[in-house]
């Protein structure tokens, strides 16, 4: 049986590492705004696959609320789409041929914000999403924006984390 001493202590030195830890969520409520948002409007962009990307990093950047109508920052946001057959698999019939592919986001935001003391500030990401393709054509056209909207929302995160720890340490 452990000692009520031992277990004391084990106790103190617990709390003394944890008091130590400086981890903090990125969103926060010290901010003085006050709110979980940030504010930041994102222009608009042309393709299908970019427009997901900056939906969902609206979303995630003002909390679920719609671009604010007076934002504290703008962004442009700019999303190249590559597409690389991993494997081909090809059996006697061609009915079951199939042939990995990923899809490969890669994506850049340009925060810029009308104070003085911030210059335009860039951020990058990459995501890849893979899917089977087959020779059923609306089964790869389904796969193939299925996938993308999976890299979307991938790449949507990492530019999000990358932006809310650029303003937590500014």
């Amino acid at each position: 049986m452990i000692a009520r001493r031992n277990l004391l202590g084990m106790a103190g030195t617990l709390l003394l590492i944890a008091s130590g830890c400086t981890v903090q969520p990125l969103l926060s409520q010290d901010r003085t705004s006050g709110t979980d948002n940030v504010g930041v409007s994102i222009d608009a962009v042309s393709s299908r696959v970019a427009q997901q990307v900056r939906n969902r990093l609206i979303f995630l950047l003002n909390g679920g609320a719609p671009e604010p109508a007076v934002p504290e920052y703008t962004a442009t946001l700019s999303v190249k789409k590559q597409q690389r057959g991993l494997l081909n698999v090809q059996s006697d019939t061609n009915d079951s041929d199939t042939k990995a592919v990923s899809v490969v986001l890669i994506g850049s935001l340009v925060l810029n914000s009308d104070d003085p003391t911030m210059t335009n500030v860039k951020f990058n990401g990459r995501a890849l999403a893979s899917y089977d393709q087959s020779t059923q054509l609306f089964a790869n056209s389904r796969a193939v924006i299925d996938a993308e909207n999976r890299a979307a929302a991938e790449l949507a995160e990492q530019l999000r984390n990358q932006v809310l720890a650029y303003l937590k340490n500014r």
